[in-house]
């Protein structure tokens, strides 16, 4: 339960000096969950038993556009990565429809920067800038800024609706690149992804006069979307506000968490709210989404990322937890569960699952794992650039059919089990809670993850009568197609 804002810290202000008064307000501890149970389920057991300091090096100005029309609002894909940009093929097939330097640029800040000129394979894509000193957490910052500076000096005179679209290495785009430049470029505004009001972070700070105010960090994901304006300020802004971690006594034994990265934007551009008096609404100049209320414990603003957060971070009710509901209960998706301290994480997506992300709001999803693996027979860049990617989602050819070992089966125990398998997804379940698995097919080839965290591959025999596991047990089919 949070303790009452009085108890949490106070600034008491003098005429030049600042005194922090500490509370004794709590913060819980949150155990770190334990690692997966990674025994095989009995059905699948042999025999009886289991088996930075800022530095601008910026030498030369970036050149406007020299080709089509000068004045087309370009979109600003500005990577803030560590050593790579995951899955870069799928963003290959992302930029395929467009021309660099007239629709887009692709611009990469790295924490390794030889590491990305290594591992980075797209260079008619992707320019890598000069890596600047960052600090998880502490100082992001830095490097999104070092891209901010890049892209507007690349831009010439620009135009007041490009945009300037901060992407982290484990992010994919769900939307045709057509679609995307058109909704970016139809407005002067930013996109904030604004958190639940219970992950604000406030203090009371008391004036030489005596008076008290209420005041409220606003805290967002730090995937923002800037107007030219917005990125211009910020930019001018660089090196102000580097002590928010303090001021908000962020990460310090009381309820107020977070990075610097995710209250820096929106205090440079907006300013820390008043909370005196409890007013309920803030209309903000070119903040999409708004108005802004204090009272609204859902995300608010446009949230252009998908992230699956637990619900004290995404709310209850809004498109992020939508679609966190539908990727966790297709089977064809792979997703880590949601911690206090990390969002989920996605290794593997079906047919189903990229449908649904093109034809939600969002623009991207994160956080993908490189080499991400798609449900079916086609690689994950080939299902983005049929279903994704094209005008209209391409139907792909190996997924026509259902899994021809779809029925019933049983397994060495002599239980029964039932397999459904339908557009590259598969579903098991056997009488027990831990003979429940889902994942993927291609052809005559399973993949599955049971519920305990048990990674399993078997083959189909050509007859089709019998399941032979990697580690050799073997099940055999029953008569009949399960309901």
């Amino acid at each position: 339960m949070l303790r009452p804002l009085h108890q949490c810290g106070i600034y008491m202000w003098a005429a030049f000096a600042l005194t922090t008064v500490w509370s004794a307000c709590g913060m819980r501890i949150l155990k770190p969950q334990a690692g997966p149970i990674t025994g095989a389920p009995h059905g699948l057991q042999r025999g009886l038993e289991a088996s930075h300091n800022v530095h601008w090096p910026f030498g030369r100005p970036g050149q406007s556009n020299t080709s089509g029309d000068a004045r087309k609002p370009q979109l600003f894909f500005l990577f803030l990565v560590y050593v790579k940009i995951n899955n870069e093929a799928v963003w290959d097939r992302f930029f395929a429809s467009a021309v660099r330097g007239v629709d887009y640029q692709a611009l990469v800040h790295c924490k390794s920067e030889a590491s990305c000129r290594a591992n980075i394979r797209s260079m008619h894509r992707f320019e890598i800038i000069p890596s600047v000193e960052t600090q998880y957490c502490y100082n992001l910052v830095s490097g999104t800024n070092a891209l901010l500076a890049a892209a507007l000096a690349r831009t010439g005179q620009g135009t007041p609706h490009d945009k300037y679209i901060i992407v982290s290495d484990s992010t994919l785009p769900v939307q045709p690149f057509a679609s995307m430049h058109r909704h970016f470029t139809a407005n002067d505004g930013s996109d904030f992804c604004i958190f639940p009001r219970n992950e604000w972070a406030e203090i009371t700070e008391q004036f030489h006069d005596g008076t008290i105010r209420m005041t409220a960090g606003v805290k967002h994901h730090q995937w923002v979307v800037l107007s030219r304006e917005h990125a211009a300020k910020a930019v001018r802004k660089i090196g102000t506000h580097q002590d928010l971690m303090q001021r908000f006594q962020l990460n310090m034994g009381m309820k107020n968490t977070g990075c610097l990265d995710e209250f820096w934007y929106f205090t440079v551009l907006y300013g820390s709210l008043n909370l005196t008096g409890r007013p309920s609404t803030f209309h903000l100049g070119n903040f999409n989404g708004g108005p802004l209320k204090t009272m609204l414990h859902e995300t608010q603003g446009r949230c252009d990322t998908f992230v699956h957060w637990v619900p004290r971070a995404s709310g209850h009710n809004n498109n992020l937890t939508q679609l966190s509901k539908v990727l966790i209960a297709d089977p064809g998706t792979e997703m880590t569960t949601a911690t206090e301290k990390r969002p989920a994480s996605i290794s593997r997506m079906s047919q189903a699952a990229l449908l649904e992300m093109r034809k939600s709001p969002f623009f991207f999803v994160r956080k993908v794992n490189d080499d991400c693996d798609f449900s079916g027979c086609e690689s994950l860049a080939e299902a983005f650039d049929s279903l994704v990617f094209s005008a209209t989602p391409r139907p792909l050819a190996g997924l026509a059919t259902n899994w021809r070992g779809e029925g019933k089966w049983l397994d060495n125990k002599n239980n029964p089990v039932a397999i459904w398998g339908a557009e590259g997804s598969i579903s098991l379940a056997g009488i027990a809670p831990s003979m429940r698995a889902k994942g993927s097919y291609c052809r005559s080839r399973i993949t599955v993850v049971f519920v305990n965290g048990y990674r399993a591959k078997a083959t189909l025999t050509v007859n089709g009568q019998q399941l032979i596991w990697h580690n050799g047990v073997i099940w055999k089919k029953t008569t009949g197609k399960s309901a």
